[in-house]
């Protein structure tokens, strides 16, 4: 059958249905997506436009095998105490004062977040945030604030600091180079201005005299390293993957390799039983990825995606003014829908505009957009999400009026910030 405007709604609504669905919550969000799936494949044969095949071969293999590499790495690293290690060097530094704590905190767990994922890093570094806020008898909520939105603003900084990224990087062709050059200026600027904002927000609370801090200074940090042989072997791996992402344009070696390389290599030196090894791996997200790749592929079977680039593209003719509006609508998507399913539905937009236009620069836009105005809400992105559920688990509940305090000035301050930097980019080139 052929691929007229009433496909196009069919596929369309379908579409929508399942991002409600996902957003809605009702079930897990890779369940949500695989309903997708089944409405889209199930439409296409009804109708003879759309079979399993299409859709299976727009799902981009590359960011499967590096995110399952990445998780594989990752979840053995943890297993070493190596992040927690981290943490309580930092808290020992602070000599009990709130200021540094919250800034030591809140930057080790975003500059780890630009070469891991700041999920399993958020996890890791909240229990022992607010262990160590109740010794010291503060709140821990202002440090789990720092902790949550410097490491979205972190993952924006490189090609691996960011699921969305992993994505982009795939479709645009760019390097792991090409995003330090690009992304990591605006990041540095938004990270020292999102500091700023937290010094004046949180005033107060950094006036508040730390208690017990004899108690803190005995902590030894060595305790939390389960195995410091294996750690040490996981840190070669990992300057290892670093030093060939950034050597990508000259070995011509891709990520996706280079990462499940790593995490086969961490698999070894482990000596783990395979399945106990796996156990980090989260593979729902992995079946998400699949069902989200499937589902934009529908929509862009039947031309509507490239429709819609082609109307984006008629709003005007100077590529900033295009490159601001994928930056602020993406944005703003992102802050009320997770960044993942934004990202892939925007992609193929951004393909088709970007090559009309012979510019980059909406790629970057893209970037920046669906990671920093994930911050404006507590929903915007997954570390948000995570924090705000650990922080009721602890006992120091974040409220949305507490996220709207911070998170979203700082979320709307670094879109700014970026689109600042699109200006600059589109006057320099």
């Amino acid at each position: 059958m052929e691929k007229t405007n009433g496909i196009q709604i069919l596929t369309l609504s379908i579409f929508i249905i399942t991002y409600i669905i996902i957003f809605s919550g009702r079930f897990e969000r890779s369940v949500s997506a695989l309903l997708g799936v089944l409405m889209m494949v199930s439409i296409g044969y009804i109708f003879n436009f759309l079979n399993f095949e299409d859709l299976i071969a727009h799902v981009n293999w590359d960011v499967i095998i590096l995110l399952f590499g990445m998780m594989t790495y990752v979840g053995l690293m943890a297993k070493t105490g190596f992040f927690k290690y981290l943490a309580v060097e930092s808290i020992k530094l602070s000599k009990g004062k709130p200021w540094f704590i919250f800034l030591y905190l809140s930057l080790i767990t975003t500059f780890v977040s630009m070469i891991i994922d700041n999920v399993t890093t958020i996890l890791l570094i909240i229990p022992l945030t607010v262990e160590v806020a109740e010794m010291l008898g503060i709140n821990p909520i202002p440090i789990m604030m720092g902790e949550a939105i410097l490491s979205d603003i972190g993952g924006v900084g490189t090609m691996v600091g960011d699921p969305p990224n992993i994505m982009i990087a795939f479709s645009s062709g760019y390097t792991f180079n090409d995003f330090i050059i690009h992304l990591f200026p605006p990041v540095l600027i938004s990270l020292f201005l999102s500091i700023i904002l937290a010094r004046i927000v949180y005033r107060r609370w950094l006036n508040k005299n730390a208690e017990n801090v004899e108690e803190l200074m005995k902590l030894n940090p060595h305790r939390y390293i389960r195995n410091k042989k294996k750690m040490k072997y996981y840190l070669f791996i990992l300057f290892g993957m670093v030093f060939f992402f950034s050597t990508e344009t000259y070995t011509g070696i891709s990520p996706a390799f280079i990462a499940l390389a790593g995490g086969i290599i961490a698999l070894i030196v482990s000596v783990e039983e395979t399945k106990e090894a796996f156990r980090a791996v989260e593979w729902s997200t992995l079946v998400f990825f699949i069902a989200l790749f499937s589902l934009v592929g529908g929509l862009e079977e039947t031309g509507l995606l490239n429709e819609l680039a082609n109307g984006i593209s008629s709003l005007s003719s100077n590529p900033l003014i295009i490159s601001i509006l994928i930056l602020w609508v993406s944005g703003i998507t992102s802050s009320f829908v997770d960044n993942i399913p934004i990202t892939a539905a925007f992609i193929p937009i951004v393909s088709s505009i970007a090559s009309s236009y012979n510019s980059g620069t909406m790629w970057w836009a893209l970037a920046m957009g669906v990671g920093m105005g994930g911050n404006i809400t507590p929903i915007g992105s997954s570390a948000n999400v995570i924090t705000v559920m650990l922080s009721k688990r602890y006992g120091h509940e974040i409220t949305n009026k507490e996220w709207v305090k911070f998170g979203s000035l700082a979320g709307i301050l670094t879109m700014l910030v970026c689109s600042a930097f699109l200006v600059v980019w589109h006057l320099i080139t």
